[in-house]
């Protein structure tokens, strides 16, 4: 059975409930306020955008507007979720959106990007990600100022957290446990493909990272760089053995803070903290 739902919405309550195998939810909404819950019970769900040619589920549902609440909860096994977030809040400014996204199943991907439209004003936006279930991963790319992610991925083995920030006094909190090979990467003012065009020149002040990992093998890599008189501070907590980190902070003028906990075996630490 596979069921698809298409909403072209502006300024409403907008709730999907969905029970059946194989179900795909398209949603391109538009307007400012709106309130959307989507719940699928199932294998295989989907929630992406309205498909130009091909079946690819790559293309991104799109939220346009400012001051959204978008809840999505999925439970089944390869599940998808392709978001793009197109805002016209300014840096600094209120009235972000707000997108949750719950997975409990195995082998689920989800891909976020607040800067869907390369528009660049992507702000005061908060990204709540929780998955549940093996192998499950997560992209997320954030553009803008004064945003905020968390990402809480429980589960078996080959679990993936990607985690980007370009933008000012933006936070990031990652928390990954169940064990099983997972790799984390949390970048904030470094790039990623929330960056418009060719773009090389990234913005980063007054960030945070906290990190927490409990399990085996994991590997981490957490980059920032900062401008102007500002400062970044890193958290990570390491429960497990086989860990491989690798950190890298770099501010122009301001301060930077690493804190770096570890209880285990086999762990490699190499930090580069600098401070012009």
């Amino acid at each position: 059975m596979k069921s698809k739902l298409t909403s072209f919405v502006m300024g409403l309550l907008v709730a999907f409930n969905v029970v059946a195998a194989d179900n795909s939810i398209y949603i391109d909404q538009s307007g400012n306020s709106s309130t959307v819950s989507i719940t699928q019970d199932g294998a295989g769900n989907i929630v992406q955008g309205i498909q130009g040619t091909g079946t690819s589920s790559t293309t991104p549902a799109t939220i346009y507007g400012d001051s959204n609440q978008v809840t999505i909860n999925q439970v089944g096994t390869g599940d998808t979720v392709s978001f793009g977030i197109k805002t016209s809040v300014a840096n600094g400014v209120s009235g972000g959106n707000n997108f949750s996204y719950s997975i409990n199943g195995n082998n689920s991907n989800a891909v976020i990007d607040s800067n869907n439209d390369g528009q660049g004003v992507s702000a005061s936006n908060t990204v709540t990600v929780n998955q549940t279930g093996n192998n499950s991963n997560a992209n997320i790319n954030v553009l803008g100022s004064q945003n905020t992610v968390t990402a809480t991925t429980t589960g078996g083995a080959s679990n993936s957290v990607v985690s980007t920030i370009d933008g000012n006094s933006n936070s990031q909190t990652i928390n990954v446990s169940g064990g099983g090979s997972n790799s984390i990467t949390v970048e904030q003012g470094i790039g990623g493909s929330a960056l418009t065009g060719n773009a090389t020149t990234q913005n980063n002040s007054n960030g945070s990272v906290n990190l927490t990992v409990v399990g085996a093998s994991n590997t981490v890599a957490i980059g920032q760089t900062s401008s102007g008189s500002y400062q970044n501070t890193t958290v990570v907590s390491l429960t497990g053995s086989s860990d491989n980190v690798n950190i890298l902070q770099n501010a122009s003028a301001g301060n930077t803070t690493v804190n770096l906990q570890s209880v285990g075996s086999s762990n490699t630490f190499t930090i580069h903290s600098n401070a012009h």
